[in-house]
């Protein structure tokens, strides 16, 4: 077989797919829930651990686009996890907190599926280091364009919620892999 750039894509987004499959399927049988770490699992696992955030704040943290997590927090709100309701502060600001449904949903520890489990050790190896070099390069590449914005944004959390709260957040997203 010739293993060309169309080749591997190809099967990269076959593979892309199985697994959006997979994760659609742990959806319709968990629930949210039913992986932390993507959709609204995600927002609830952040909301767990810091209740009554912004969207603005959220959609920083996580990385997430308003447009796409107004349409996240519409989802939730329906299903009842959820309340979004307005600053006392500044009125033009929305705080998103859980319901007592939202706080009752039990956090699953987030497990990755093992698709690799075919692969020998060996295999396994050489396939992360054929991962890390594409992702290097790739990474190059496209690069991050929107750091000074991520940076001013960050900074107004910061001074917002407060240096101590905000680095106990980060250390919780990034530690039980939110991002």
């Amino acid at each position: 077989m010739d293993w060309n750039n169309d080749v591997l894509s190809e099967k990269f987004m076959k593979l892309q797919y199985l697994l959006h499959k997979m994760h659609l399927q742990k959806f319709v049988d968990e629930g949210p829930m039913g992986n932390p770490v993507r959709g609204q699992g995600r927002i609830l696992t952040l909301l767990k651990k810091q209740d009554g955030i912004s969207t603005k704040d959220i959609s920083f943290l996580l990385d997430i686009r308003i447009s796409s997590l107004n349409d996240l927090l519409s989802k939730l709100e329906k299903s009842g996890y959820i309340t979004r309701n307005p600053s006392h502060e500044d009125k033009r600001v929305m705080l998103v907190k859980l319901t007592q449904k939202g706080k009752s949903e039990k956090s699953k520890k987030s497990t990755a599926p093992d698709i690799f489990g075919c692969l020998s050790e060996k295999e396994r190896e050489n396939l992360g280091k054929y991962l890390d070099k594409v992702i290097e390069v790739f990474s190059k590449e496209v690069g991050d364009k929107d750091d000074d914005e991520k940076m001013a944004a960050l900074k107004e959390i910061h001074e917002k919620m407060g240096a101590e709260k905000l680095r106990r957040l980060a250390g919780i997203i990034k530690h039980k892999g939110v991002w």
